[in-house]
């Protein structure tokens, strides 16, 4: 389930208190201790979070503070590995990491990966706006199978080539990820984890950026625009894209699905949401599976219970309660 936004500033909360309420209120990996080179009262701070298919989008602007990401506790509720892809919008932040053997500043416009299982340490120089886009190592790899080994902490070119493509992803996202429908937020996962793939350094890369790799997202746009359409099918698919079935069925052979079975899939995703959504509570389950595609109600019924093991009117009961 979409879990709301997170909106926190220092406007709220005591002055003396502003640097603990700032660390209880960080994303998912983030354990950071902090604190200011004065008095707390003079720290002021504002953070954003939205939750993206499984990652976290992080916005955060601050005054001059420090802090620190100890290592991970084992078998502690912060275990899991975090990739972090932050973007400094404006100001310098000098970033420590023994473990990486990293000591850089950045400044406006910078880019860099870091992993929540080493050690960091930051110090905020002057008055900084960041964003950053932190992803489960498990969600990367379920993506990027080929992929044995999360990255190391880099930089990540954000001036030229697919490191600015990416920049600009990842900043568009912080801007109207508010406004973009929940429906739409896998595919925006999935595409910043594949553009972060190709946007780093040679020996970090799991993946060539590709001709197969653009058309297969735009086959995976394509169908996400037409699922309302019964008719959909990957013959008509490859027919709207110039390239013969066996070619379409070859563009998803490396993946999790067949073109059909990514097709079934989506759908099902859509149906689960307007069944769990108080706002179609209005609809007949068969309204909602014919308005998705499906031709059938019976054979509807039978693949969500496959995929969710419980029928459409259990998972709505279930989501009313």
């Amino acid at each position: 389930m979409q879990l709301p936004p997170t909106e926190w500033t220092t406007i709220q909360v005591p002055a003396d208190s502003r640097t603990n309420d700032f660390e209880a209120v960080f994303g998912p990996g983030r354990r950071w201790r902090i604190s200011t080179p004065a008095a707390p009262s003079t720290f002021v701070g504002q953070l954003r979070q939205h939750e993206l298919a499984g990652a976290t989008l992080v916005s955060i602007t601050g005054t001059q503070s420090v802090g620190q990401l100890p290592t991970a506790r084992r078998g502690g509720p912060s275990d899991e590995l975090y990739l972090a892809l932050q973007l400094n919008l404006s100001g310098r932040e000098r970033i420590q990491s023994p473990d990486a053997h990293w000591d850089e500043e950045m400044r406006p416009g910078d880019m860099i990966l870091w992993r929540t299982d080493q050690r960091h340490s930051f110090e905020v120089l002057e008055p900084m706006q960041n964003v950053s886009l932190m992803i489960p190592w498990q969600l990367m790899r379920e993506h990027l199978p080929q992929r044995r080994e999360p990255p190391a902490m880099c930089r990540i070119e954000s001036h030229s080539g697919i490191g600015l493509l990416l920049a600009q992803h990842l900043l568009g996202l912080a801007r109207e990820v508010g406004s973009v429908k929940p429906t739409a937020h896998a595919t925006l996962c999935r595409t910043s984890i594949e553009l972060l793939d190709i946007a780093l350094p040679g020996l970090e890369r799991a993946s060539k950026f590709n001709a197969k790799a653009v058309l297969r997202e735009r086959v995976r746009a394509y169908i996400a625009g037409h699922l309302h359409e019964d008719d959909l099918s990957p013959a008509r698919i490859a027919a709207a894209h110039g390239v013969s079935l066996r070619y379409l069925q070859a563009l998803f052979a490396g993946g999790d699905a067949t073109v059909a079975g990514h097709i079934l899939e989506s759908r099902l995703a859509r149906c689960w949401q307007a069944l769990t959504d108080p706002a179609c509570q209005h609809l007949q389950v068969s309204d909602i599976a014919f308005r998705w595609g499906f031709k059938s109600a019976s054979h509807f019924c039978h693949v969500f219970k496959q995929r969710y093991q419980l029928t459409p009117g259990e998972m709505r009961r279930m989501a009313a309660r």
